[in-house]
């Protein structure tokens, strides 16, 4: 049974803001074998609720490490959610077909991420250089989600990569200046999200995030966006010592803490409806959607 409680907060988003980085975790969907965590539910239904409390138009939907390349929940996500909403996947960039490819375009997706954190799905060889290649030409960019030194280790494949490519979670790290050489170089993109990461301790991850911000909006204004993160998923040692069978709690933490601090980071208005609503907008090709 869901038991996500109803998230209120005393901000309110700009009209047409996006939410970039949300997970729907629905039971009727089988999770793969050899994943990391069991999460909860978090459906789509009950985001759909949620995010007219924040004043979020956008969802855009992430594919979940638990399902590998199996999209089927993500998609179903999609169908629920309506045409505005968005989504990034995962697949096998050696197995999948143009027309399969095409078919996750038409119906709302926009980039295909890769997970160098989570198990997630078995792909033989480097995922990254297998899935920028074979991004080219669909109009889509490619999304990563891995620690700093695994994002710095790549930053030739990164400038190389023909797409797009978008950052998770601040770009993996608590500074900005060893990022500089790579975003000035190409068309990198950073999500500010997960602020809760960036320290075990909230008070401290609150001052990282507020001066990170800062600084990356001063380096790439119009290619930051915004991520709730939502339902927040665990981790850390407890994941470890959980067994697979056992469901983990998702963190009780603020949704809304990274659009909280834009103030605090010295952000216009006009910056922060850039960063929440026209950054993301070209992005994600807010066009038409067959769903």
């Amino acid at each position: 049974m869901e038991e996500l409680l109803m998230e209120d907060h005393p901000i309110r988003l700009p009209k047409g803001s996006w939410d970039c980085h949300v997970h729907v975790f629905d039971p009727r969907f089988p999770y793969q074998d050899g994943r990391d965590y069991t999460p909860g539910p978090a459906t789509a239904d009950t985001l759909a609720q949620q995010h007219p409390n924040w004043g979020v138009s956008h969802p855009v939907i992430v594919q979940a490490s638990v399902f590998g390349t199996d999209n089927s929940c993500l998609l179903d996500g999609l169908r629920r959610l309506g045409p505005t909403a968005r989504a990034v996947a995962v697949v096998d960039p050696r197995r999948i077909s143009d027309e399969a490819l095409a078919d996750l375009y038409a119906g709302g997706v926009r980039g295909l991420r890769v997970n160098l954190v989570a198990s997630g799905a078995s792909i033989s060889g480097d995922p990254f250089t297998l899935t920028a290649a074979r991004l080219r030409g669909t109009g889509m960019f490619l999304q990563v989600y891995a620690p700093r030194a695994k994002i710095l280790a790549r930053r030739a494949a990164i400038e190389g990569a023909g797409v797009p490519v978008v950052l998770d979670h601040f770009a993996g790290g608590d500074e900005v200046v060893s990022l500089r050489p790579m975003l000035d170089s190409a068309p990198v993109w950073v999500k500010l999200s997960a602020d809760y990461r960036l320290s075990l301790d909230a008070s401290h991850a609150r001052q990282i995030a507020r001066q990170m911000i800062a600084e990356f909006h001063d380096l790439i204004p119009d290619r930051l966006i915004w991520g709730s993160d939502w339902p927040h998923t665990g981790g850390g040692a407890e994941r470890k010592q959980r067994p697979i069978t056992q469901i983990e709690p998702f963190r009780q933490v603020d949704s809304l803490s990274v659009p909280a601090l834009f103030d605090a980071a010295g952000l216009s208005a006009a910056a922060q409806t850039a960063i929440l609503c026209q950054n993301p907008e070209r992005l994600f090709d807010a066009g038409s959607v067959n769903i």
